[in-house]
């Protein structure tokens, strides 16, 4: 502390005194002035140099007050003793500012050592003294003779060690302890793998302690709602989640009768149709489903009947997985011929060994007084699929290695005996179907190799290739009198022996937009041939070494062409003008992405390489713009439904 300057209320105190004092001690030499006569008193404060301890001061001379000015004021030797305006000083061992009453000194400034205050509680800590923040640290901090005061914290019991302790067993303290933790919310303190902090897993617990069981678990995967529980989930529910069915296959989710499952592995004839205790064969399913069949993977070697059902039949694992296989049972792989509807879909297998359906008629004349002649005749069709009288849905399925009887006649005594086959892949007969998504390929019959529709059926035919099949006539299909429509469609390396290669309409009419007619062989109409009255409307198409003809049509036969590329026949048009040059069409080389000419189809891709003179050569109108918007790209893989 700074010493204080002197008033003038005291320097005229201390004048008083001094003048008082030197009267009562009998000093002066009587002239009433208080000097002794004898010495000098260079300050005036009436003593003389012999008495006065600085001559220099007149606030140092003897009796006067002290005064806190560092000087010996009264002349006793000492300086500040007792002056006015000091002050006791408490000594301060930790420097903390606050002292005790134990040692104690008085001064006019704060002396090293000493304090103002005697509070102090602890003058060996110096972070205990009154008015300190209170610390967790189990010290009286600010001396109020309570320990850690208003700052505890709540800690929580954790039992299982995991760092989160049980909200409903606290205590408070400053520190974390074994067995004791700041951070609660533990809603299983029994088990460490459960906390706040842990990862949600699929387990029916809440294992994030978030109040919900298995939200977000990291191992949840993509699945639809099962709502009856029997392993089938809901179209259009996947989700992640961990409940539900890793398919979208129930065609009614509220009935865990539907959908009946076969599995060639696992089923049993005993089975009640369950994915538990499925069928062995698919047609057992068929016959106890009302809505919709489900099959799981293998070969199924049976002939399946639709029966009449409006049902979906669908495998699980798709066409490459799941086959129907009817070798040796000299009949066809799928029958619809109990007028089925739409709503009888088919999907996702592979068709083989088929034989087709077989009609056997005769008839029989006189062929004189004593005798009868009969004609037999064995008819077969359809030895992937046999259709007649009916609509089905086919979508997503391969119809292969399928070989009708060939063509036969035997004459024995009165009687003859006349074999037939349509049809070797599917065989249409008074129908109207819808074909999506199917191949077929390397199938045989004398008339239609890969597909034959009759006088009285319309197919429609949707991003499907037909590919090396053989017959007498009509290798890939042959319409005698029905009619298609067709967008998307790839028949190539179809052989004829005697008319229409790859594709062959007898008395039939046609609308094909966006396909690509290549490779076909035959005697007359390699690539289309239009016998007969027929019709045929072609847009946005590659007809494409096609031999000998790319197109052929008879004297009545009538050509609808549009923004075509007829290419690399010997003769590209037969029977009707060149158009190339008219109406978008050309005569340009397709550049197909590879064509091998090895016998091995497999190894060819009929889609347009990047300098194909076929890309954006279509039809420039709207509705058949290519998939990426741009303008119609001819051939099979252009258009709205190109990207197959």
């Amino acid at each position: 502390m700074a010493p204080r300057s002197s008033s003038p209320h005291l320097l005229a105190t201390a004048l008083l005194l001094a003048l008082t004092g030197f009267a009562c001690n009998g000093k002066g030499d009587g002239d009433g002035d208080g000097g002794d006569g004898d010495a000098t008193d260079a300050d005036g404060d009436r003593y003389g140099a012999d008495e006065d301890c600085d001559d220099q001061d007149p606030n140092s001379f003897p009796g006067a007050p002290e005064l806190c000015d560092e000087v010996d004021n009264d002349c006793d030797g000492q300086v500040d003793e007792d002056a006015a305006g000091g002050a006791t000083w408490y000594q301060d061992i930790d420097g903390d500012e606050h002292g005790t009453t134990n040692v104690t000194t008085f001064a006019c400034t704060e002396p090293l050592g000493y304090a103002a205050v005697a509070d102090d509680c602890d003058d060996r800590d110096a972070t205990r003294f009154p008015g300190n923040p209170e610390v967790c640290d189990e010290v009286d901090n600010d001396c109020d003779e309570e320990v850690d005061e208003e700052v505890l914290r709540g800690l929580f019991l954790d039992d299982d060690g995991d760092g989160y302790g049980d909200p409903e067993i606290t205590q408070d303290g400053c520190f974390e302890e074994d067995g004791w933790v700041f951070t609660g919310g533990d809603c299983n303190d029994q088990d460490a793998a459960i906390s706040p902090a842990a990862d949600e897993i699929c387990n029916d617990v809440d294992d994030d302690c978030n109040g919900l069981m298995d939200d977000d678990a990291i191992d949840a995967s993509a699945l639809a709602e099962d709502n009856d529980g029997d392993g089938f989930g809901a179209p259009g529910t996947s989700a992640s989640s961990c409940e539900g069915a890793d398919n979208e296959l129930d065609c009614d989710d509220t009935d865990r009768n539907e959908p009946v499952v076969a599995d060639i592995l696992a089923g049993l004839p005993t089975g009640d149709g369950s994915l538990t205790a499925p069928f062995d064969t698919i047609q057992a399913a068929v016959d106890a489903s009302n809505l919709c069949v489900i099959v799981l993977p293998g070969t199924y070697n049976e002939s399946v009947d639709f029966g009449g059902k409006a049902i979906t039949l669908r495998s699980t694992e798709g066409k490459d997985a799941t086959t129907i296989d009817a070798t040796g049972l000299s009949g066809p792989a799928v029958r619809f011929d109990s007028a089925e509807t739409a709503a009888s879909i088919l999907s996702g297998f592979t068709l083989s060994g088929g034989a087709g359906d077989l009609e056997e008629t005769s008839e029989s004349t006189a062929c004189s007084s004593s005798s009868t002649c009969t004609d037999y005749f064995s008819t077969w069709c359809g030895g992937g699929i046999y259709v007649e009288g009916s609509d089905p849905t086919i979508e997503d399925v391969v119809i292969r290695d399928n070989t009708l009887a060939e063509a036969a006649y035997l004459a024995s005594g009165n009687d003859e005996y006349y074999t037939y086959s349509y049809g070797g892949g599917a065989c249409f007969v008074d129908s109207y179907a819808t074909l999506s998504g199917v191949r077929v390929a390397n199938n045989f019959a004398d008339q239609g190799g890969g597909i034959y529709i009759d006088e009285s059926s319309t197919i429609v035919f949707e991003q499907v290739d037909v590919l090396d099949n053989d017959a007498t006539d009509g290798g890939g299909i042959m319409l005698d009198g029905g009619s298609t429509i067709a967008t998307n469609l790839l028949v190539a390396w179809n052989t004829a022996s005697d008319e229409g290669g790859n594709v062959l309409l007898a008395d039939s009419v046609a609308s094909i937009t966006n396909a690509t007619v290549a490779m076909g062989t035959a005697g007359t109409g390699a690539g289309l041939y239009l016998a007969g009255s027929s019709t045929l409307r072609l847009i946005n198409s590659i007809v494409s070494a096609n031999s000998p003809e790319g197109i052929m049509a008879d004297s009545s036969g009538y050509l609808i062409a549009e923004y075509n590329n007829v290419h690399g026949s010997v003769i590209n048009y037969a029977g009707v003008p060149d158009l190339t040059g008219t109406d978008g069409n050309m005569n340009k080389d397709p550049r197909f992405v590879t064509v091998t000419g090895n016998d091995d189809w497999t190894d060819d891709d009929f889609h347009l390489s990047s300098v194909s003179p076929c890309i954006d050569a279509g039809s420039p109108d709207a509705s058949m713009v290519d998939v990426d918007g741009s303008t119609n790209d001819m051939g099979a893989y252009g258009g709205p439904g190109g990207s197959w």
